[in-house]
């Protein structure tokens, strides 16, 4: 599928349809939403853009979610914790997308793969308190947000890098 133009503050606006659709509608748009920020993700890393198109269109080496991720990994764009949490992100998607029937964050198995995502688990806050995400949904959705911010911050990052080593020209 090539993969359309997001940004960070297209997601700020998504994130309430999100919250705002049935387990399959948020699974569906978050999930995508997240195939094609990985997308500008790895076009951003790219040394020689004019293979964008070939490579991201349909039939293209990177034209799936999936290839996508283990390109991603495989290049050492990012870790394999990253990309086991995207992996799952794409299952879910996935299986909501192709289970017209039945399908939710409570049945088998989007439970169990919701349950694998990060923020499914309980965490241990530095004051001793623990924290739990409600819902396997909003699990997903957070671990969703959490790719989407990370990229941009990464993306944000290097940008700011490649600026400061410009120096202005000193008039003559």
């Amino acid at each position: 599928m090539k993969p359309i133009d997001v940004s960070i503050t297209d997601y700020q606006q998504m994130v309430v349809l999100f919250h705002g659709e049935t387990d399959r509608g948020a699974a569906v748009l978050a999930g995508s939403y997240v195939e094609n920020f990985l997308a500008a993700y790895l076009k951003f890393q790219m040394v020689d853009q004019s293979l964008s198109e070939r490579l991201f269109s349909d039939g293209g080496s990177l034209s799936s979610f999936s290839q996508r991720i283990d390109f991603a990994q495989a290049f050492g764009f990012l870790p394999s914790s990253v990309c086991a949490q995207l992996h799952l992100i794409r299952k879910i998607r996935n299986h909501f997308a192709h289970h017209p029937k039945s399908a939710s964050f409570t049945e088998s198995p989007v439970r169990n793969y919701a349950n694998e995502l990060s923020f499914a688990a309980e965490k241990l806050l530095p004051d001793g308190q623990s924290l739990k995400v409600d819902g396997l949904k909003n699990a997903y959705l957070l671990s969703a947000g959490m790719f989407v911010v990370m990229a941009h911050n990464q993306m944000h990052v290097a940008s700011s890098a490649v600026m400061s080593e410009i120096k202005p020209r000193k008039p003559s």
